[in-house]
């Protein structure tokens, strides 16, 4: 069990992935994204492989929208609000309305869903990998 330990723990030291559990949005990206994104944002999380759609490599949305991260393009379409179905049925969950549900309180829930978002955002966005993408073709 303890080489099992060392191997893995070996594997993410020399992986180019990594995260960052000092952040204040690292807990709700662990509860809300993770298990499909991956722990590393890397589209790789456990129910990756029985979606239709692969997740996003939430580390290539720098280098696909800019940096900062632009959060009033982004949060639309996490929260759910973003009716765009361009490519079929929706499998992400709409996080707006489950957080809003998780928060207490009638008069701030959208202030509060509003700020899970955005600290989200500020985590993934210590998480970028802004290198180009490698050429599928080239493998």
């Amino acid at each position: 069990m303890l080489t099992l330990l060392l191997v893995t723990a070996g594997a993410h030291a020399t992986s180019p992935h990594r995260v960052n559990e000092d952040h204040p949005g690292y807990r709700d990206y662990r509860q809300y994204c993770a298990s499909c994104h991956g722990v590393f944002a890397d589209g790789n999380g456990p129910v990756a492989p029985v979606l239709k759609t692969p997740p996003a490599d939430l580390t290539r949305l720098g280098a696909r929208y800019g940096m900062p991260l632009p959060r009033a393009k982004l949060i639309p379409f996490i929260d759910g609000r973003d009716g765009k179905r361009a490519h079929g049925t929706r499998e992400m969950p709409v996080w707006g309305k489950v957080l809003i549900e998780d928060q207490r309180g009638s008069t701030e829930r959208e202030m509060m869903m509003r700020g899970s978002l955005l600290v989200i955002l500020d985590y993934l966005e210590t998480l970028q990998n802004l290198e180009p993408a490698p050429d599928p073709g080239s493998e």
